[in-house]
């Protein structure tokens, strides 16, 4: 199994990295990996597999006052500490990377960037993607690449802006129309439903 020869080599690197110098070393190791590996499953993969192992080699270090058992233990932190570092932007990377398109997006929107900026913010302050762990950008971009559009950071908060400004007593104009009209849509399916029973 490749991921774990390249995983026992990351740990190795780890657990003799008691010198600045070979903690330069480790590091390197950690980099090269990162950058030349393409598959981003595999990274994860190894990166989390890498980071168990170290734990629990930390975890059977000596409980002794010695100055090497502490150095050792203090490197392995670090490498612990730069693996959770390439896992977030891992993550990160994963969520905002711009993925390949098809030449024409398989759906477009055709309401206004105010409207879709409206739902967005509804989505992300309902917790209804991810949690509500997504930001605003994140959700943007990721509505961009559904609908081949390219809604930059500014144009968002723009609109939001301009939905803030609004005078009725309701601001969220395109929530409350499609609120409305899914209503009306059950109530035309209730009454059609009710015909059919008689």
């Amino acid at each position: 199994m490749t991921h774990h020869i390249t995983a026992d080599h990351l740990v190795e690197a780890a657990s003799k990295a008691v010198t600045e110098e070979l903690f330069r070393e480790f590091n390197k190791a950690l980099q090269s990996f990162c950058n030349e590996e393409r598959d981003r499953i595999a990274i994860f993969r190894i990166l989390r597999y890498t980071r168990i192992r170290l734990h629990v080699l930390r975890k059977y270090l000596p409980r002794e006052n010695g100055s090497a058992r502490n150095t050792q233990g203090r490197f392995l932190d670090m490498a612990i500490g730069y693996i959770n570092t390439e896992l977030d932007l891992l993550r990160r990377y994963d969520r905002t990377q711009e993925r390949p398109m098809q030449s024409e997006p398989a759906y477009r929107w055709t309401g206004t960037l105010v409207e879709l900026v409206e739902l967005i913010y509804g989505l992300q302050e309902l917790r209804c993607i991810d949690d509500g762990e997504t930001t605003i950008n994140e959700l943007a971009a990721f509505f961009g690449r559904i609908f081949g559009m390219d809604i930059k950071e500014r144009n968002c908060y723009d609109a939001y802006l301009d939905m803030k400004r609004r005078k009725n007593e309701s601001r969220t104009y395109f929530l409350d129309k499609m609120r409305e009209r899914l209503n009306l849509r059950m109530q035309r399916d209730d009454e059609k439903e009710m015909k059919r029973r008689r």
